[in-house]
């Protein structure tokens, strides 16, 4: 969501903005955190098969892409990348499993 969208959204909800809670604009970010941006969503999503839970990003062509952008501080982009990967995965997994909950509720309800 852009700085914009959410705006649009509190104002039609009728929202109070709340600086605190506006996402952040790639291009104010660090120029290594943009690129740890930029190599996590070009790399594929892995799954695990029964469960359906996300289990972070398929790495085996991260250097490959690290090369391909030129990255330079390959260490330093690596570290912001594990830590954005690490809060995409647990947000994803966290509405699964709201999804997956709010689904055995329906069934043990009847509904």
């Amino acid at each position: 969501m852009s700085q914009d969208q959410y705006i649009d959204m509190c104002e039609q909800m009728g929202w109070e903005i709340d600086e605190g809670q506006m996402p952040k604009e790639p291009s104010t970010l660090a120029y290594e955190v943009q690129q740890a941006l930029l190599v996590l969503n070009v790399l594929p999503d892995k799954w695990e098969g029964m469960s359906g839970f996300h289990m972070g990003k398929d790495v085996s062509a991260l250097g490959t892409y690290l090369d391909l952008y030129d990255i330079k501080d390959k260490k330093q982009t690596l570290y912001f990348f594990k830590h954005i990967e690490n809060e995409h995965s647990q947000l994803i997994n966290e509405k699964i499993k709201k999804k997956q909950d709010a689904q055995k509720n329906r069934v043990g309800k009847g509904t």
